[in-house]
C-alpha cells in the first residue's frame, strides 16, 4: 500500500527520472482502482490487485500515472514501492 505522502515523494524521483523523455506528457498521483470485471462490478476472485505488483487495492491506496505519447515510452512499473500506471493519451498539441 502506498500512501499519498509516499506517492508524492516517488512523483519527484519520477518526474527527475523520466520528466523530460520525449514521449511523456504527464505525471501525477491517483487513487489505485481495482480491477474491473467487465459487469461493472470488481473482479470476483480474491481481493482487488493493483496495476503493477500484484498487492492487494486498499481503499486510500495511491499510484502514479504517467501520460504517454505511446506504448514505446519506458516507464518503471514502480518507483520507491509505488505502483506506476501508465495511459496512452497521444501526442499533445496546442489547439487554434
Amino acid at each position: 500500500m502506498a500512501t499519498l505522502e509516499s506517492a508524492r515523494e516517488a512523483k519527484t524521483v519520477l518526474r527527475r527520472e523520466i520528466g523530460g523523455r520525449d514521449g511523456v506528457t504527464g505525471i501525477g498521483i491517483t487513487r489505485a482502482h481495482p480491477p474491473q470485471d467487465g459487469t461493472g462490478g470488481t473482479a470476483a476472485r480474491g481481493a482487488a490487485r493493483g496495476p503493477a505488483t500484484g498487492r492487494a487495492v486498499e481503499p486510500e491506496d495511491w499510484v502514479l500515472r504517467v501520460n504517454v505519447a505511446s506504448a514505446e515510452v519506458a516507464v518503471p512499473a514502480s518507483v520507491d514501492g509505488v505502483d506506476v500506471e501508465v495511459r496512452v493519451v497521444g501526442a499533445i498539441t496546442a489547439s487554434s
